[in-house]
Parts: structure tokens; sequence; C-alpha cells
């Protein structure tokens, strides 16, 4: 998927906030020329490399992960210092967010990220005259959207929640741009699919990445009728590479 404008979002506004569209998944070199996210991944990915180490080592991810919230945690306290806000005082009378598991459609792409990986288990094993690229390719975009489906469309939940007790959240159009960038990781899953079983040589699976592909424009379908039934879907790609 990489990046993308969705139909609802202004030209404007997207050029100054292109990461917030961006999934970094694709050509990461492609993506970082528009995307600052994907840029300092590259950059830091590089300076971890001309230290000798190695950037996926779980260690280095974690020393990441804890620098990263400790500059989140700092900001919100900032912004809630200038807001005149006390972070711990909670009133009494604050409406907890609903849990992402109360609503159906959220545990239906959990279920589903569950069957992605056994397709993906699947597919570890294939006949020797197999299109090794076409295989990874696919694999890549299955895993990537595993969770990233379910996390999407709980923060879709989220928003929309948010949004309906604060109009000024509204404005901002996240719970259908959350939903809407799932959908389009569907849509991607589905293609992925149909290639695979045009493929001679994972004929045997055929029938089975035909069900798959079908099950998962339903999914897309459910969640467009769900967020955005009236909206024309129209939307380029940028950074990936279609099937």
């Amino acid at each position: 998927m990489g990046v993308i404008r969705p139909p609802w979002i202004s030209k404007e506004w997207f050029e100054k906030y292109t990461f917030n569209y961006c999934d970094h998944f694709g050509e990461k070199e492609k993506l970082a020329t528009v995307c600052k996210i994907c840029r300092e991944e590259i950059e830091t990915n590089e300076k971890y490399r001309r230290e000798g180490k190695d950037p996926h080592d779980m260690k280095i991810v974690f020393e990441e992960i804890s620098e990263n919230l400790g500059k989140a945690m700092q900001m919100i306290a900032e912004d809630a210092k200038r807001m005149g806000l006390d972070l711990n005082d909670i009133p009494d009378d604050y409406e907890e967010l609903p849990k992402s598991e109360t609503y159906p459609l959220y545990k239906l792409m959990r279920k589903y990220g569950d069957q992605v990986g056994k397709v993906i288990k699947q597919l570890s094993v294939i006949p020797i005259d197999a299109d090794v690229r076409l295989v990874e390719k696919a694999v890549d975009a299955l895993a990537h959207s595993q969770f990233y489906i379910g996390a999407k469309i709980a923060r879709a939940f989220a928003s929309r929640w948010e949004e309906r007790k604060d109009p000024i959240r509204e404005e901002a159009m996240d719970a259908k741009t959350s939903a809407f960038l799932a959908y389009v990781a569907l849509e991607r899953n589905s293609r992925a699919l149909l290639a695979l079983s045009k493929h001679k040589s994972l004929y045997d699976l055929r029938e089975k990445n035909l069900k798959f592909a079908h099950l998962t424009l339903e999914l897309a379908d459910m969640i467009r009728e769900e967020f955005f039934p009236d909206e024309v879907l129209t939307y380029e790609e940028f950074g990936y590479e279609e099937f």
C-alpha cells in the first residue's frame, strides 16, 4: 500500500501530513521521499550499521521503543501543562472507552488475521518450479496485514466513539481514515491471493486461495458499509508495486 490519500482528505492537508497516511510498507527508499517516519527509520538504521549494530536486534528495537515512548510521554505532559490539565486528576464522571472486543466487526478482523497466519504457513513450502518472487511478495503483503487490519479497525471504532462525544475531533476524520487503510490492506490481500491462484505451480492451493480472496473482499465491503457507505473510493498507491 505505501502511501494513500483517502478521498475525503484534501491535497493541502495530505501534503502537510503525508506520514499519517503511510503504512510504511513498500519500497522504503521511495516512501522516504514523502514520509518523514520512513526517512527517519532509514537514517536510524544506517546509524546503527555504522556503529556495527544490527538495527533489527531485539535489544536495539526495545531501546528504540523505550526512547520513543519517553519522547511521547514528554510531549503529552507538555501539551497537558500548556492546556492547564492535571494528568493525575481524572474526573469521576470520565466515560471509559469501550473495549475493541465489544465490536463484532473487530472480532471478525481478528479471526481473519488468524486465518492469514494459516495461509502464510501453507506458503512456507512451495514447489521447486514456483515463482519465488511472487510468493514472497504475497507473503509480505499478507504478513503485514495480519495484525495491521485489526489494529486499524480498533482505532477506527475508538476514534468514532470519541468523535461522537467531541465534534471537533470529527473534523480530522480519523475513524473513516483508519477504517479506509484497513479496507485498502484487504483489497491488496485479495489481489495477492488472486495472483497466487493463477500461478500454475500452486494449483493445489488454487481453490483455497480463491475462497480466501472472496472472503477478504466480503470483509472489505463490510468495512465500507460500516464506515463510508456513500463514498466513492478512488485512490492511488505510492511506493508499492502492484500485483
